[in-house]
């Protein structure tokens, strides 16, 4: 692929970054600093590694094999959506995985996706984890999906304060329940994950214990984690989901 096929291809995807970033945060999905994604680029933005060389290696404490050599999208630790809405590239930092599987390298990119040196104050989200180890599952099982987005809806949040909901059996049923759309667009339902510290291995491991079977997985207490083939359709699928409980929220208020 030509250098400015490859540029073309980081320009659209900054732009739809904008807009979902921009999304997150007019529906208060994304307070201060919250949220996070990424975007497996890989075949898309192919690179001379060996620009790469000047950038510090960082061990990933264990072995990726599905993503040797591969090319990610992620957004910076203490980004907010409220401004990668307007400037994505300043948010949004290059990931390469090196070819042992074991380490990575992340780097700045100008709006035109261009390498810049412009990432040493930078560092990827603290759940760079959970998205790792995603993008590492969704590549071995051959899934579609490329893009993993997280989020905090606030009837999401507060649907798993209600200890009934915190079952995932009754939490399903609900969405289904509330809304039709839910079982129409997600009929696998979503994955629950109980409560732990967020940005650690464990709760990245839990999340992929669910994500064989689930696009969306739900932290109780604390939000989302989306995957599809677009931001956009995994930010579809956290919308379903939400307003499936927002109806909930409004039939008891008038019950």
């Amino acid at each position: 692929m030509s250098k400015k096929k490859i540029q073309n291809s980081i320009k659209k995807q900054f732009k739809e970054i904008s807009e979902i970033a921009g999304y997150l945060w007019e529906r208060g999905w994304a307070e201060r600093n919250a949220g996070n994604l990424s975007v497996n680029l890989t075949g898309i933005f192919d690179i001379d590694v060996t620009k790469l060389k000047k950038f510090s290696d960082n061990s990933l404490g264990k072995t990726y094999n599905n993503l040797k050599n591969n090319f990610l999208l992620i957004s910076t630790a203490g980004s907010r959506m409220r401004e990668m809405s307007g400037e994505p590239h300043k948010y949004i930092l290059g990931l390469y995985i090196s070819g042992s599987g074991r380490h990575y390298k992340y780097f700045g990119l100008n709006k035109d996706g261009k390498i810049t040196d412009d990432s040493f104050d930078k560092q990827p989200t603290s759940e760079i984890l959970t998205h790792i180890a995603y993008h590492n599952l969704l590549k071995k099982t051959g899934a579609k999906s490329r893009a993993i987005l997280h989020s905090h809806p606030t009837e999401i949040i507060a649907l798993t304060h209600i200890n009934e909901f915190t079952n995932v059996k009754k939490l399903n049923e609900l969405l289904f329940k509330m809304h039709p759309e839910v079982k129409l667009f997600i009929p696998e339902g979503v994955g629950l994950v109980p409560f732990m510290d967020s940005g650690s291995e464990e709760i990245a491991t839990a999340t992929l214990k669910l994500a064989n079977k689930h696009r969306i997985i739900i932290w109780e207490k604390h939000g989302c984690f989306a995957a599809d083939e677009t931001l956009s359709g995994a930010f579809e699928l956290i919308d379903i989901i939400t307003k499936s409980a927002k109806i909930f929220f409004l039939a008891n208020n008038f019950s």
